[in-house]
């Protein structure tokens, strides 16, 4: 049997943040709190050199995140301001699914990926950051990343751990 590669795969996440400054300490810190449904997992191939079996797995975690960051915002205009931020997370998954293919054709939907004793955890945590601009105090811009430091994986053979990264545009109400 060949090596299994996780391959990264898109998602949504959707959500809402808000920041609150903190003065005490110096002007341009912030603290940044949040709600977001983010859509992580992952997908992965492998083939059976003896009768040529190839399986396709693609695996779906969405879950409800609550980052909580500590930043620092660089006024370099009356408009525009970079940012970076960094901070724990704590998240639960509400839902996820498994799709499974071989040669080319679905063979399995499994549709409750949290039971069993290889299935998935549903809490999570970890810690994570973003970078980015923003302009005119109303729209922002951002790269960012989370790493989970929790292995998601109810099987005692393998190790699963949520990595995300997001592009994402903002607006500030």
């Amino acid at each position: 049997m060949g090596d299994i590669e996780p391959q990264c795969q898109a998602g949504l996440l959707l959500g809402a943040k808000g920041e609150l400054g903190i003065p005490s300490i110096t002007k341009g810190f912030y603290t940044e709190f949040g709600l977001h449904l983010s859509a992580k997992g992952y997908k992965y191939e492998y083939g059976n050199m003896v009768n040529t079996d190839e399986r396709h797995f693609t695996r779906n975690l969405n879950y409800l995140v609550v980052p909580v960051h500590i930043g620092y915002k660089i006024e370099c205009s009356k408009s525009v301001s970079l940012f970076a931020n960094v901070g724990p997370y704590a998240g639960v998954a509400l839902w996820g699914k498994e799709k499974s293919y071989r040669n080319g054709k679905k063979f399995h939907t499994e549709s409750d990926i949290f039971s069993g004793k290889y299935g998935y955890k549903r809490f999570d945590w970890g810690c994570g950051f973003n970078v980015g601009v923003e302009y005119a105090k109303h729209f922002q811009l951002s790269f960012g990343a989370d790493w989970s430091l929790m292995n998601v994986s109810k099987a005692n053979d393998y190790t699963y751990k949520n990595r995300s990264f997001t592009f994402s545009l903002g607006y500030i109400l």
